[in-house]
């Protein structure tokens, strides 16, 4: 397979002299290789190999990424990212057991990113090797199943961050994570319920040993309703510079407060999460029609925080000290009232807070309310394939918490919330063959804009500058036309 793509032209809807949408290019090349031979030998294995090269240039209009960010008055964001990954999955069946099987997944990454924000360098290297061997049976019939397995993880990171090329502030960070683990899971399946329990024990070079429990239930009241519950721990190693490089073009300087971990000086994530689910199926107008809802909260033991609170010049890093939660409620309605007609609507609740130094705040750029509504319609196949297809989705977005700008002048401040937005998408289609779609669409078609999305735009060096306060679309109405082929 392959892939190319370009961006090109100076798009700047705002008229702040910044680019809206960074120019560059992609290339995405992939050959896959599947053996299937269950039937006679049980054997199937899949291999993959990827490459991708992408490049993509940000900043001021006129920035020239030949000439070093030093040398020119112009502000400008480079980031070069190349991937290499080749992967492997074998798996054997055994003769005259179909519920028994053996299964093995390799998979070797190498990424790198070189990229600069004005006169910060961000440069990255990560070499990954993961390895999954699992075995799957029955313990006496096939409605109690089991797996069991061990997996490897090898993770080396090489990063160099540096705050300001003519100065200093150089963050230099290698580290090389590797996790062998164990781990084993139960299925009971009953007449109207399924059981699955499952637990993993990681010994972590770094972290140490981690055991990470977890259950699901499902149950079903009735044929048409569906109650699902469940619960688990997580963890996690956060990498806090690839993870923050929507703030470093800004003035915010970067500082880690030691907490006496083994990575960044910082410990790992912990979390434990719980969620409960219902879903009803119906008739309406003839149809079927469904409504779930879900509710989901997440309570954080330990968790790495990101402080644009403490200072709009700086970044803070530190381990959580206190308590963090999110509490998610969903709901969601799929209907056809009309034949080819299918409708879904959605909305969700997102409540997350946790404890800063400055105290317990919502986390920013986290709408607690947000709606989806989705039309799609299509019209009766041809005989020679031909139909018309359209598309459309509004979305809700509620008010958003925004970083504490109150040390900046007033001209260079924010409110405490981002007002509410709305956008909308449409798409028209037509098949003229099994081989030719022509499609026609617009994205943002109501226009919202957001009308300051970096602060202090005209002096990008100084100390107010940022441009890492992004609630909301930059660019108006965009609109795009193509046609697709096939061979």
């Amino acid at each position: 397979m392959l892939h190319g793509n370009g961006t090109f032209g100076d798009t700047d809807m705002n008229d702040d002299g910044f680019l809206d949408r960074p120019k560059g290019s992609q290339l995405n090349v992939a050959y896959l290789l599947n053996y299937n031979n269950l039937e006679s030998s049980g054997f199937a294995s899949h291999f993959g190999i990827n490459f991708v090269k992408d490049e993509r240039t940000a900043g001021q209009i006129g920035f020239n990424k030949r000439i070093p960010q030093k040398d020119q008055s112009l502000y400008g964001v480079g980031i070069d990212i190349s991937r290499f990954q080749i992967w492997n999955k074998t798996g054997y069946v055994f003769k005259g057991k179909p519920y028994q099987s053996l299964g093995w997944m390799n998979q070797l990454t190498y990424h790198q990113q070189d990229s600069f924000f004005g006169l910060r360098n961000y440069f990255g290297k990560e070499t990954s090797y993961y390895s999954n061997l699992i075995f799957e049976s029955i313990i006496g019939n096939t409605n109690n199943k089991y797996k069991v397995g061990a997996s490897f993880l090898y993770d080396k990171y090489d990063e160099k961050y540096i705050q300001d090329v003519n100065l200093s502030g150089v963050e230099d960070t290698k580290r090389t994570e590797t996790v062998p683990g164990l781990f084993a899971e139960y299925t009971l399946t009953g007449e109207k319920f399924t059981l699955v329990t499952g637990a993993r024990v990681d010994f972590h070079n770094l972290a140490g040993t981690q055991f990470t429990p977890r259950m699901n239930f499902k149950y079903d009241l009735t044929p048409k309703t569906i109650f699902r519950v469940s619960a688990g721990r997580g963890f996690r190693t956060a990498n806090i510079f690839a993870e923050s490089q929507a703030y470093f073009a800004s003035n915010r300087q970067i500082q880690i407060i030691n907490n006496g971990g083994e990575i960044y000086g910082l410990k790992p994530e912990i979390a434990w999460n719980y969620g409960v689910s219902l879903q009803q199926e119906f008739k309406l107008f003839g149809r079927k029609s469904t409504i779930l809802a879900d509710f989901f909260r997440t309570d954080f033991q330990n968790q790495v925080v990101t402080d644009l609170d403490e200072s709009a010049q700086k970044i803070l890093f530190y381990n959580l000290e206190g308590k963090s939660f999110a509490n998610s409620f969903q709901t969601q309605w799929d209907a056809e009232p009309v034949k080819n007609l299918e409708f879904r609507v959605a909305y969700k609740y997102y409540d997350v807070a946790l404890d800063y130094l400055s105290g317990l705040k919502k986390v920013p750029f986290m709408a607690k309310h947000r709606g989806f509504v989705n039309l799609a319609y299509s019209t009766n196949k041809t005989e020679k394939g031909r139909f018309w297809s359209f598309d459309t989705t509004l979305n809700l977005v509620g008010k958003q918490r925004l970083p504490n700008t109150k040390s900046n002048p007033p001209e260079f401040q924010l409110g405490d919330y981002s007002p509410s937005y709305s956008t909308l998408n449409a798409q028209i289609s037509r098949n003229f063959s099994e081989k030719i779609r022509v499609y026609l669409g617009g994205e943002n078609l109501t226009g919202y804009q957001q009308k300051v999305a970096i602060l202090d735009a005209g002096n990008p060096f100084g100390n107010y500058f940022d441009g890492g306060m992004v609630y909301a679309p930059v660019m108006k109405q965009n609109f795009y036309v193509g046609v697709d082929f096939k061979f």
